[in-house]
């Protein structure tokens, strides 16, 4: 006589087990895309990472001997980054990392949704004006006096933090645009992929630390924040108070974390390939 086959209770324990993860995978994920929405990440990379982007912010950090110069090595960085840099890839990578730190808290609710759509739109049409408006904008807005609240909240955000990734490395590609440009190719052409890859690492662990380049970072990380107070301060109290209480959230913290981590692993890595597809197809001289 043969003993009952024990897959169908397999089958049902899995299924039940799926059923009761499939929640807090979804709430996990619900959350994530609430916060990369809240944080403008996708808008944020689209504006510094896509064709002609990068090429554009590496020239302005280059001082003006350099960028009469630098035209060839512009449109070789153009190149080398419309082949390293991929939003769409990037942006579902940092998307998981989130998630993944927000499993077990709960899904955002309407009030909170609502909140970080009519935020996303004011970001998106601050982004839309001309500089007139902009400054118009700004002045109003950064004329109403700062409440705890939205003090708070700002301080829960990534915007400073992320401002800086992107400054370092535009910094870095700016860098290496300047060498070449100049004619000291050599000095990265020579170099075998791995210890090109070890220099990156050091550079970017190091940070910015010369001290022009590191006012011109203080600046741009503090005109973030001061954007981002701006449009808080255009926003209801309503949302700002639904806003505040989901970054207040136990896992609120370490998904910041994990955004500002995962945001600065694809922006190093993208570059890395960036600046080794630039410099393998530099001429040598």
């Amino acid at each position: 006589m043969h003993s009952a086959s024990p897959r169908p209770f397999f089958a049902a324990l899995l299924l039940a087990a799926f059923a009761l993860l499939a929640p807090a995978v979804a709430s996990a994920q619900d959350r994530a895309q609430a916060l990369m929405q809240f944080e403008g990440v996708q808008a944020r990379y689209q504006a510094a990472y896509t064709p002609g982007a990068v090429s554009r912010e590496a020239r302005q950090l280059l001082e003006p001997p350099d960028q009469a110069i630098a035209d060839k090595a512009l449109a070789a960085l153009d190149a080398a980054a419309s082949r390293a840099f991929d939003v769409k890839d990037s942006v579902a990578a940092i998307r998981q990392e989130v998630a993944a730190a927000g499993k077990g808290a709960a899904a955002p609710g309407a009030p909170v949704l609502e909140a970080v759509a009519r935020f996303a739109q004011l970001r998106a049409d601050y982004a839309a004006m001309d500089d007139a408006a902009k400054v118009a904008f700004f002045n109003r807005e950064r004329a109403k006096p700062a409440d705890a609240p939205r003090t708070e909240l700002l301080e829960r955000m990534a915007v400073a933090e992320l401002r800086e990734v992107d400054f370092s490395s535009q910094l870095l590609l700016s860098a290496v645009v300047k060498q070449l440009a100049r004619g000291n190719a050599g000095q990265y052409t020579a170099l075998p992929d791995h210890m090109l890859d070890m220099a990156l690492d050091t550079l970017w662990s190091r940070g910015v630390t010369s001290p022009r380049p590191r006012n011109l970072l203080t600046v741009a990380r503090e005109f973030e924040r001061q954007v981002t107070q701006a449009l808080l301060a255009a926003l209801s109290d309503a949302d700002v108070a639904a806003l505040l209480a989901w970054r207040s959230d136990p896992q609120a913290a370490a998904e910041r974390e994990a955004l500002v981590g995962a945001y600065r692993a694809e922006v190093k890595a993208s570059g890395a390939v960036a600046i080794r597809t630039l410099v393998r197809a530099w001429p040598r001289s």
